[in-house]
């Protein structure tokens, strides 16, 4: 136990010297500062700007999960895998220690992107139709949805590189954003990447708006099922990267 926490506190440390915590801080209040501005002297009704704001938070965090994985990645393969395989015994812990420091900076950055705007965004006229209670639980279900997408694209660099976990990302947010759409009802589940959109989304339906209603039985075993799939899809990643021998890289 001890070993593992001084990896995480390697991987932190590194990663303090690196662009990827200046994405985690700086992306996310830019962006929310955009909306806000926007919002200013937009004609939206209240309620439909918060929905439109988080869900254009969620669609887009498949696609810089794809770019700080792929750095993450590249910043490994600088080192020569050195946490992967020169530390004995401790392969499984390497991946993990990295998935958590990342999982850490992305919950830093969505409760820079949500919480930010919320704090401003409460005194705009009519600005206070949610409270910050449910802003911070959207905050949460933004960055739940995420979690897996991480370490898909953890194994999609440490596989063929950054090239392919940015690529797959902007695809992902391309899906993300379909997927919020009623194309998406009935088989969104199904992708990762869209997770975040849909919890977002029925958080302030079930939630912030009505909280007299209570989660249908076909909601509900959607979100077992994101469960069910979030723990066989970690299992899967960490079996392979028992076997995971590096990347050839060739110039």
């Amino acid at each position: 136990m001890r070993s593992f926490v001084c990896l995480i506190k390697s991987e932190a440390l590194r990663m303090r010297h690196t662009t990827l915590l200046k994405i985690h801080l700086i992306l996310p209040a830019a962006g929310a500062a955009v909306f806000l501005v926007y919002y200013s002297f937009s004609r939206w009704d209240s309620a439909g700007k918060v929905l439109g704001y988080l869900q254009v938070v969620s669609s887009v965090w498949p696609f810089l999960c794809g770019l700080i994985c792929g750095m993450s990645e590249e910043m490994e393969a600088d080192c020569g895998y050195q946490n992967f395989f020169l530390l004995p015994g401790r392969k499984f812990q390497a991946l993990l220690s990295k998935w958590l420091v990342l999982l850490g900076a992305g919950l830093a950055a969505c409760l820079i992107a949500v919480m930010g705007f919320a704090v401003v965004y409460y005194f705009y006229p009519e600005g206070d139709v949610y409270s910050m209670a449910v802003y911070l639980e959207a905050a949460l279900a933004i960055w739940l949805g995420q979690t897996v997408v991480y370490l898909m694209h953890l194994m999609l660099a440490l596989c063929f590189g950054k090239t392919v976990s940015i690529g797959t990302g902007i695809a992902g947010t391309l899906l993300a954003c379909l997927m919020l759409t009623g194309l998406g009802d009935g088989i969104w589940m199904w992708f990762p990447w869209a997770w975040s959109g849909r919890f977002a989304s029925y958080l302030l339906l079930y939630t912030g708006r009505s909280s007299g209603q209570v989660l249908s039985l076909s909601v509900r075993g959607e979100l077992w099922f994101c469960l069910a799939a979030s723990v066989i899809i970690a299992g899967l990643i960490f079996l392979w990267f028992t076997g995971y021998e590096g990347r050839r890289v060739q110039e």
